[in-house]
């Protein structure tokens, strides 16, 4: 029988679910050893995310300052929460991380398996969120978006647009997309003409058929990227000339490269990040404390400062200086060039999508 790319992936990302939660569960279970918090807890309060510099970001900006408030110890963990991982941990029933990290179209699938806590909105207040992004299992923490990230060497004092990276003969280079569909196929259709709206109103089939054919245009001249720091890699090896990445990492190549790397707002794709509770943690009503903490303004700002994470209370706005707005992907004038990601689409067809264009790009 033949094992299909995707198929061998996701047998490969299940072993190291399994691996690295038992791996990063010790961790959890043992950091517990360091001390008990104020509130006789058997461990800190865990908040999982994607590590890398938001470890040191929600540490600085959330865990210490709710510590330093409460009492509680919390313990930041970059052991990559990914949906699969949470299933995994949530059906063992031996929940190690207490709010975890993730988007608003994973709170919206998990939830609705009965995986995730719904969220007390008489602790987490409402009004403290971005308009149009309250979700029943999760809360909007943070926004971040796919932009187009650009070698200003090869393009002068052009900013290029979506056509563009399409327009090889034009601006020749490599361009990337993200090997995992996700910010991948609107962008290819975007390049086709095709609206947002349109983009997820069309049939399932024909949006990824026509998302892989618009790819495979660029033959020899489109690779993959398969994380976050891969993106950043290929374009400090100028292995890249122009990709889509998220802000944060395009935020980062600004730094890195003295400006040679950059990105527009314009055609970007919004996305909500939220956090998560998983059902089964022991500390469900401290969970929902923290993440209302995770709402405070200034402390947002401190995450998108040392994060590139953008906050999600409207409240912030009034409170940043000129280069926080320019890097926040949810400040008006920014949010105001990106269409927003649709979560409901996600929710109800990522695993679909996602197989479908790791398959294509495979063969």
């Amino acid at each position: 029988m033949k094992i299909s790319p995707f198929e061998m992936y996701r047998a490969d990302q299940r072993l190291i679910e399994r691996r690295e939660f038992l791996k990063y569960g010790t961790a959890a279970l043992a950091a517990a050893s360091l001390g008990l918090p104020a509130r006789a807890q058997s461990r800190p309060l865990t908040l999982a995310n994607f590590g890398g510099e938001i470890v040191k970001a929600q540490t600085e900006a959330y865990a210490k300052p709710y510590t330093a408030k409460t009492g509680v110890e919390v313990l930041v963990d970059g052991g990559s929460p990914l949906p699969g991982r949470i299933k995994t941990m949530v059906e063992s029933g031996n929940v190690v991380w207490d709010i975890c990290e993730g988007d608003g179209f994973s709170a919206i699938d998990l939830g609705r398996q009965g995986l995730l806590n719904a969220i007390d909105y008489s602790i987490v207040d409402k009004a403290s969120i971005r308009p149009g992004f309250i979700y029943p299992f999760g809360v909007h923490t943070y926004g971040y978006s796919y932009v187009i990230a650009y070698d200003k060497t090869k393009f002068g004092d052009h900013v290029p647009t979506i056509q563009d990276f399409f327009d090889t003969a034009k601006f020749p280079g490599k361009r990337s997309l993200w090997k995992y569909q996700l910010g991948a196929s609107e962008y290819c259709l975007l390049a086709e003409g095709l609206t947002p709206a349109e983009i997820y109103k069309m049939d399932v089939n024909e949006h990824i058929t026509k998302a892989l054919a618009k790819a495979k245009s660029l033959g020899d001249d489109i690779i993959y990227w398969d994380s976050g720091s891969d993106s950043q890699q290929m374009f400090l090896d100028e292995e890249v000339v122009i990709a889509v990445i998220w802000s944060s990492r395009a935020q980062l190549l600004e730094r890195e490269t003295g400006g040679r790397v950059t990105w527009t707002w314009d055609k970007g794709m919004f996305c909500p990040g939220a956090h998560l509770i998983p059902k089964g943690t022991p500390y469900p009503e401290e969970a929902q404390k923290f993440v209302n903490f995770m709402l405070t303004p200034d402390r947002q700002l401190v995450a998108l400062d040392l994060g590139g994470q953008g906050p999600s209370n409207p409240a912030a706005v009034p409170l940043m200086n000129a280069e926080q707005k320019r890097l926040d992907p949810g400040a008006p004038e920014n949010f105001a060039k990106q269409f927003v990601r649709d979560e409901q689409w996600y929710a109800d067809n990522f695993d679909k999508v996602s197989a479908v264009w790791f398959e294509g790009i495979s063969n």
